[in-house]
């Protein structure tokens, strides 16, 4: 059965050379860390498969690590959710469950998630809210008047107005002047431009929301409700958190907020994120474009057309959070962070040539 979830073969054709901008890898002798949290595991688990299930899933793995271990070497490590059931898991030597993994731009996305968060805390009003609202130090750094106009919904959308940048420099990540005296070469809500900075802005803005600093609010109002107890978020030369990249997860904390993701936001019986939010973040807001040459939503990249889109969290080099709807399904990967591995996809690759078409064909 072909897959038509994902990205199309054009795009897929496209992909090594973009990827290699997106999200572009940061030298960790050039960079602050956050305090790791928490015990030495989470001891994330998921309920066991009822037997036919279990059973399923054995023989639809079976003989999969081996080929990962030698013929997708860029691949560190694998988790599979089904039917909230987790159904496989590979590891390279050297990398546990419980390792914590340099996850790049999905921390934009998490970064998403934690925007609808505050906004069901009452720290923000919306997308539709003005940035300057929140930050009103933005507007006396001399920068163009356009950043008045920035609304939330342009920081999520990647239509600031930006040239778009896909680098990560320490000096000036976190450096509000540096981001916002950028000039401008559309009008704010014109034009998809995939931009670290927006990112980065948008975290600057709502760690001022909450009212502290961004990795607390996480860990307090995300994380540990999900039982992610350990993580570490990556900090800017001004020791604020970045929204670009940064965030280190373990393979597993990136399945469960992809689960979090899936059920559209609800969580043990309550909306841990507004399903609304969720829902609007993993629709289509934009056309979409380079890197990935996909479409996008708040700061999700989305697959093609279905009941429910597939929603992809994306970092340099190969880091996934894929989340299918269609098949109640949840894939995390991770991958080296080398210009090599992000020209191969063998992350992509593995989910779109393997995972999915071996769970369309249990139905």
């Amino acid at each position: 059965m072909p897959v038509t979830c994902g990205i199309d073969q054009g795009r897929r054709r496209t992909l090594a050379t973009a990827s290699l901008a997106l999200g572009a890898l940061a030298l960790p002798n050039a960079t602050v860390w956050a305090q790791r949290t928490g015990p030495a595991t989470d001891r994330l688990a998921w309920p066991p498969a009822p037997a036919p299930l279990a059973a399923q899933h054995q023989r639809a793995w079976a003989g999969l690590s081996s080929r990962i271990e030698v013929q997708l070497p860029d691949v560190q490590s694998l988790a599979v959710l089904h039917r909230g059931h987790l159904a496989h898991e590979f590891y390279r030597a050297g990398v546990t469950a419980d390792t914590l993994q340099d996850t790049q731009s999905v921390t934009k996305s998490v970064l998403a998630l934690l925007f609808g968060q505050a906004q069901a805390d009452g720290h923000v009003r919306g997308p539709d809210e003005l940035v300057a609202q929140r930050l009103p130090q933005m507007l006396r750094v001399g920068a163009d008047a356009r950043v008045q106009r920035l609304r939330f919904a342009h920081l999520l959308t990647m239509t600031a107005g930006w040239k778009g940048d896909q680098t990560a420099q320490r000096d000036r990540d976190d450096d509000l002047a540096q981001i916002v005296r950028r000039p401008f070469v559309a009008q704010p809500g014109e034009r998809f431009a995939y931009d670290n900075g927006s990112a980065n802005l948008l975290a600057l803005a709502l760690a001022s929301a909450v009212g502290q600093p961004l990795a607390d609010y996480a860990r307090a109002r995300l994380f540990e409700p999900l039982g992610i107890r350990r993580f570490a978020w990556r900090q800017g030369a001004q020791g604020r958190a970045l929204g670009a990249l940064g965030l280190s997860l373990s393979t597993r904390a990136m399945a469960r907020l992809g689960e979090l993701v899936l059920a559209q936001g609800q969580w043990q019986d309550h909306a841990l994120v507004p399903t609304a939010f969720v829902r609007a973040a993993t629709e289509r807001q934009s056309a979409g474009g380079y890197p990935l040459g996909a479409a996008y939503g708040y700061l999700w990249w989305l697959g093609a057309s279905a009941p429910r889109r597939t929603a992809m969290a994306n970092g340099y080099g190969g880091q996934w959070i894929y989340v299918h709807p269609p098949l109640d399904l949840v894939v995390a990967v991770t991958s080296r962070r080398t210009p090599e591995s992000a020209a191969r996809g063998q992350g992509l690759s593995l989910i779109e040539r393997d995972i999915v078409p071996t769970v369309q064909h249990m139905r």
